[in-house]
């Protein structure tokens, strides 16, 4: 004799709503989040990550429009003491290896992994998705002036421009979108990054202060090169193929 099934519909629409979030089939934007990839935020530290020799110890910078610059050029001398912000690939182990040669840069060390907290390093992959991929993209950068310094700022993917603060997305308005430290105090409360256009190292020759910032991705090729995102005043590159001992900046992000 068969059994008669009776179906109670109200449990099970809402065994396949949990799955559905349980799942993360559905996931929607939080407050003050980058998405990375569908369905994936991440926060960003507010500002670069340096080594401090005098210390020995990862920090990071005191405020988004800070930089070393041309010190970056005594990474190989014993007796400097001050900060370094320009690293070789995947240094995290080693922020002052200068080497010329692919071989030294074969491991990655994350520098995430010296600051503790969840802090990483994006992927190529999740910085093309950030910058082109995202949701209205394209309305979620622009460059800008900061107390001074030539960079360009990210949105979250939730933004409201706060009031009486200028901010125009794109390529073009660099003399535009100008904030002093008080204007830039208002922005970065709502959620907007700075990254600066901080210059890059190649052996211990500082090179592009204010015309070019490079910021490295987690993620290398099967030769001796490894990805990163550029950014120069007027555009960006978000697959940027360089040499492992170049010296780039580092952003981290942790995951939301």
């Amino acid at each position: 004799m068969m059994k008669k099934i009776v179906l109670n519909y109200a449990k099970v629409a809402l065994l396949v709503a949990l799955a559905v979030v349980v799942s993360g089939c559905k996931k929607d934007p939080v407050a003050g989040g980058f998405s990375v990839a569908p369905g994936k935020q991440v926060t960003f530290a507010k500002a670069n990550l340096q080594y401090n020799i005098a210390l020995n110890k990862w920090e990071f910078l005191p405020q988004p429009s800070y930089y070393v610059g041309g010190a970056n050029s005594s990474i190989k001398d014993t007796t400097y003491g001050g900060g370094l912000d320009l690293f070789g690939w995947g240094t995290g182990d080693n922020p002052r290896k200068y080497s010329d040669k692919e071989e030294d840069y074969q491991t990655f060390t994350d520098w995430g992994s010296k600051m503790g907290g969840g802090w990483r390093t994006l992927s190529k992959d999740e910085w093309k998705y950030l910058m082109d991929g995202r949701p209205n993209a394209k309305d979620r950068y622009g460059f800008a002036t900061v107390a001074g310094v030539k960079g360009m700022v990210i949105l979250p993917d939730l933004w409201t421009t706060p009031d009486s603060i200028p901010f125009f997305a794109g390529n073009k308005y660099l003399d535009s979108n100008t904030y002093n430290p008080a204007m830039w105090e208002k922005m970065d409360a709502a959620g907007a990054i700075f990254l600066p256009l901080s210059g890059y190292r190649v052996g211990t020759t500082y090179q592009s202060e204010a015309m070019d910032g490079r910021y490295w991705s987690s993620t290398s090729d099967l030769s001796n090169g490894a990805w990163g995102f550029a950014i120069f005043i007027g555009g960006y590159r978000v697959n940027c193929y360089d040499r492992r001992d170049v010296g780039y900046a580092v952003r981290l992000a942790k995951d939301m």
